[in-house]
């Protein structure tokens, strides 16, 4: 986790002397930002459900049948991994390490998307997701939060040929 590695690092960088206020300065940062973040993280947890379903209806807007490939309804499948991508960024934005989401999550699920061939849905979902979440976040919650959706897309949609 970035904090913890940032915090390690220091405590080598430091061995034997006082950390200089530039190297204190990402704990600066982290803790300033800290109730931010748990609002957030709070936000994001108490309305899951009701951000999901309206995401869900911007894409049923654009296209009532976007969910359904073939002869297969993708419904459930994608409210499981939209719901997934939604909390795993916000632990993110509370641990405050994007490599964390990186790793544990996006660069693999990257991979089944391409092999479903879903990536209009990929697109489509993440343009509803800022729509949806201007109306849950404040402007300092989306400053901090909206570059974790931001990466989630450029992931998501690179490996996914977009």
């Amino acid at each position: 986790m970035l904090m913890f590695t940032q915090l390690y690092r220091l405590s080598i960088e430091v061995d034997g002397r006082y950390a200089t206020p530039e190297e204190l300065g990402f704990l600066k940062f982290y803790f300033e930002t800290l109730p931010v973040r748990i609002s957030t993280y709070q936000k994001l947890q108490k309305y899951e459900s009701i951000i999901i379903q309206r995401i869900q209806d911007k894409l049923q807007q654009i296209n009532p049948k976007i969910l359904i490939k073939g002869s297969v309804n993708l419904t459930s499948k994608w409210r499981l991994d939209t719901i997934r991508i939604l909390r795993y960024s916000a632990m993110t934005l509370l641990i405050n390490d994007p490599d964390y989401l990186q790793e544990s999550l996006l660069s693999w699920f990257a991979t089944i998307l391409q092999a479903f061939k879903v990536q209009d849905i990929t697109q489509y979902t993440y343009k509803a997701m800022f729509d949806v979440l201007e109306d849950y976040l404040t402007p300092e919650e989306k400053i901090l939060f909206f570059p974790l959706i931001e990466l989630n897309l450029k992931i998501l949609c690179k490996k996914s040929s977009l």
